[in-house]
């Protein structure tokens, strides 16, 4: 039972999987609308995740796990569930109001239908606040007014990032004019508190895997320190001092460029390409400085693209920030996705070590002890995409409503995650088991990566796109 429903679970990852990747290549040639109706919101593709749901539940019952790894894989599920609500119940629409006229108490659906809420809104003022010194937007504000069943008024404030929420109804501003102002409006009272609960459970469960003594990630952590690794090319002191110094030196360029874009636009420089690839090399000279004594060859690689990286973008001017993006979470949402992509690029670097011990006939037991750490390597670059992903997924939420849009840039991080996945279950994916064979799915994740990061940008494009 066990097997079946595990090789059927990853089975049914792998399809859909690639299912999403000729989504978004379908979404450059078709269009957004295209793919949104025939993919995205059909039954086949639905069903295809909520067999995919229940197959990883079966295989959770029967596997009989215990402690965070249980929770962290029901949380998957209860996510899943909430969106699956979302889907057969939730109801979306706009809502046009204007000053002076009489309460509005209904939305139009995206079929064009309408649907009613139980009170009525009056907009009270609307207007859009800009830079100083420019006509670019830094947000949007609505002031309206809630007349509720008893009679009873409440006068409540939109902007970007702030939404309203009345007995499930929640309000989301999208447009402003002179005197009238665009809302998005969703019901969805039971699928929005479902996926906040598995969000919550995602949360802990990541927390206690890595604190917990019990967890696969602390074993593998115990044998790494029983082999004592700083295994890849040793380097000698002077080189080691120099490389030290160099990147000293560079981590002060990015960290003084970054705080001068902080200062000059009031919000962590992360909102566009260049400042998402200087933090990308500040993270990746952090990484290597932690790994420096058990990976040198692997560590002084992260200095050299991080130095060439910093040199590329460090220069480039940052414009001003949608309104969208100027909130705290694009911080802890973008950090944590990047801090991923740098352990898999340490990841991969490591894996292409292993791969030229192996093919260059020099092994005598590294391939192994690489991979073992890359196992443990594995772990927090899987868990940080999975936190990235899913603050992204609140921040959506209160921007415009919906906590998933299948942005290609989403699409891409949710293909990279699955893929990520594999790497961990070894009794279902027996092949996993073999240094080779991991060495090579590292490098294939960190394509993946690649593609994601760069190739979206420059080739598909989309809401999330630098290009």
């Amino acid at each position: 039972m066990r097997r079946i429903a595990g090789r059927t679970a990853f089975s049914l990852a792998a399809l859909l999987a690639v299912v999403l990747v000729a989504a978004t290549v379908a979404e450059k040639f078709r269009g957004t609308l295209f793919v949104s109706e025939n993919v995205y919101s059909s039954p086949l593709f639905v069903g295809l995740w909520a067999a995919m749901a229940v197959a990883a539940l079966c295989h959770i019952i029967s596997s009989r796990l215990r402690g965070a790894a249980l929770w962290l894989h029901l949380s998957f599920v209860v996510v899943l569930a909430g969106a699956f609500v979302t889907y057969l119940a939730a109801e979306r629409g706009t809502l046009y109001i204007c000053r002076e006229a009489p309460p509005a108490s209904m939305f139009v659906k995206g079929d064009g239908s309408l649907a009613k809420f139980p009170f009525g809104v009056t907009l009270q003022g609307c207007k859009v606040d800009y830079y100083e010194g420019s006509d670019a937007p830094s947000d949007y504000i609505a002031e309206i007014c809630v007349h509720l069943p008893d009679g009873s008024r409440e006068l409540a404030s939109l902007s970007m990032n702030k939404v309203y929420d009345r007995g499930g109804y929640r309000f989301c501003i999208s447009d402003v004019e002179t005197d009238c102002a665009t809302l998005l409006v969703r019901h969805d009272a039971v699928g929005v508190p479902l996926t906040y609960a598995g969000y919550l459970m995602l949360l802990l469960s990541v927390a206690a895997l890595f604190v917990s003594k019990k967890s696969m990630w602390a074993a593998l952590l115990r044998r790494v320190r029983e082999y004592s690794l700083p295994l890849p090319v040793s380097g000698g002191g002077a080189a080691r001092y120099f490389s030290s110094a160099v990147s000293l030196a560079v981590l002060c360029y990015v960290l003084y460029v970054g705080v001068r874009r902080w200062v000059e636009t009031a919000l962590f420089p992360v909102a566009d390409g260049s400042g998402a690839l200087l933090l990308a090399s500040w993270c990746l000279l952090l990484i290597a400085f932690l790994f420096f004594r058990r990976m040198r060859f692997a560590s002084s690689v992260l200095c050299v693209l991080s130095v060439v990286v910093a040199l590329l973008c460090a220069n480039a001017s940052s414009g001003y920030v949608m309104p969208v993006l100027r909130t705290p979470l694009l911080f802890f949402h973008v950090v944590s996705v990047i801090l991923s992509y740098v352990l898999v690029t340490l990841l991969a670097v490591n894996a292409f070590v292993a791969l030229c011990f192996h093919w260059f006939g020099h092994d005598d037991g590294r391939v192994e002890r690489l991979a073992l750490f890359g196992r443990v390597l594995l772990y927090p670059a899987t868990m940080l995409l999975a936190v990235g992903i899913f603050i992204g997924a609140v921040w959506a939420d209160m921007s415009w409503g919906r906590y998933w849009g299948w942005d290609p840039k989403e699409v891409w991080a949710l293909v990279t995650l699955l893929l990520c996945s594999f790497g961990f279950h070894t009794r279902s994916l027996p092949f996993m088991n073999r240094a080779l064979a991991f060495h090579i799915f590292c490098v294939a994740v960190f394509l993946s990566v690649l593609f994601t990061f760069f190739g979206v940008n420059y080739l598909l494009g989309g809401l999330h796109s630098y290009a």
